[in-house]
C-alpha cells in the first residue's frame, strides 16, 4: 500500500502540486491577512486547480506509457488504473469548480474553468510534441491556474504589483523549465516522433534559453523601483546567480541539475512575497 501511494504521488507530480498550494495559500494570507473563508469560494477553486493538475499529469502518463518504459521512468500502474484516476481527478476538479462558481456567481469564472481542461488536453494530445508552442502553453496554463482563485473570488487583478510580479515570473520561469525538460528528454522523444526545439536544433535551444534567462532577470530588475528594499535586491542577486549557473549546466548538458536550479528559484520566489 505504501509503495502504491508513493508511485501515485510520483505520477501526479505531488511536489509541484504542493508548491502550487503553498503559493496560493501564502498569497491569500499575505495579500488579505485573513483566515480561511469557505464562503468566498477560494478554497474550492484551489482544490479544483489541484485536481485538474493531477488529471493533466495522469493523462500525460497515459499518453507517454511506452516512452516512460524506455526512459526507465515507468510505474507498474496499468492503463485501466491510469484511466480510472484520471477520470476521478477530472470529475472532482469539475465539481469543486462548480461549487466555487455557485458561491461566486461570477459568469466569467465558468469560462475560466473551461479553459484549463481545454489547455490541458490540447497540450497532452497535440502540442507538447511541437517546438515552443507546447512549452509556452503549459507555462501559461500553470500561471493561469495561479491567477484564477484570487482573481475570481477576491477581486485581485494584475494591477496589484505583487500579484503581477509573481504571474510574470511564473510564466517566464515555467517556460524556461519546460524548455530544459525538452532538452533532457530529447533522446527518447526523438524515437517517438516528437519535434521539440531541442530535437530540431539543440544549439538553438541553448541560445534561446540563455536569451530568455537574461530577459527573465531584466524583467525582474525592472521592478526595482516598485520593491525598493534590501530583500528584493538580494532576490535579484540570487536569481542572477541561479539563472547563470543553470545556463552553465545546460551547456554542460547537465539538464537535471539545471531543472532543479530553476525549481529552487521558483521556491525562493514563492517565499519572497513575505519580504518584498
Amino acid at each position: 500500500m505504501k509503495q502504491q501511494l508513493i508511485r501515485f504521488y510520483k505520477i501526479i507530480r505531488f511536489k509541484n502540486i504542493f508548491l502550487y498550494v503553498l503559493l496560493e495559500t501564502l498569497l491569500y494570507f499575505v495579500l488579505f491577512h485573513k483566515h480561511f473563508n469557505l464562503t468566498d469560494g477560494w478554497l474550492f477553486l484551489v482544490l479544483s486547480m489541484v485536481c485538474f493538475s493531477a488529471f493533466s499529469n495522469i493523462q500525460n502518463n497515459i499518453l507517454d506509457y511506452e516512452l516512460d518504459q524506455n526512459k526507465n521512468n515507468f510505474t507498474d500502474f496499468n492503463r485501466k488504473t491510469f484511466l480510472f484516476w484520471s477520470f476521478i481527478c477530472g470529475v472532482t476538479g469539475a465539481l469543486f469548480g462548480l461549487i466555487a462558481f455557485n458561491i461566486t456567481e461570477n459568469s466569467q469564472l465558468f469560462y475560466a474553468l473551461l479553459i484549463i481542461p481545454i489547455l490541458i488536453l490540447l497540450y497532452n494530445y497535440y502540442l507538447k510534441k511541437w517546438p515552443l508552442i507546447g512549452n509556452f502553453l503549459i507555462a501559461f496554463a500553470i500561471t493561469y491556474a495561479i491567477y484564477i482563485p484570487l482573481a475570481y473570488t477576491k477581486g485581485i487583478n494584475i494591477n496589484n504589483p505583487y500579484f503581477r510580479f509573481l504571474l510574470v515570473m511564473s510564466l517566464l520561469l515555467n517556460f524556461l523549465r519546460e524548455l530544459v525538460k525538452d532538452m533532457e528528454d530529447a533522446y527518447f522523444d526523438r524515437q517517438f516522433g516528437y519535434k521539440t526545439l531541442p530535437i530540431i536544433n539543440m544549439r538553438m535551444s541553448k541560445i534561446l534559453l540563455t536569451i530568455l534567462s537574461l530577459l527573465t532577470w531584466l524583467v525582474m530588475f525592472s521592478y526595482i523601483n516598485i520593491f525598493n528594499n534590501t530583500y528584493f535586491y538580494a532576490l535579484i542577486v540570487i536569481s542572477f546567480v541561479l539563472l547563470s549557473y543553470s545556463i552553465i549546466q545546460v551547456f554542460k548538458e547537465n539538464f537535471e541539475l539545471a531543472t532543479k536550479l530553476l525549481k529552487l528559484l521558483m521556491l525562493i520566489g514563492v517565499f519572497s512575497i513575505f519580504f518584498i
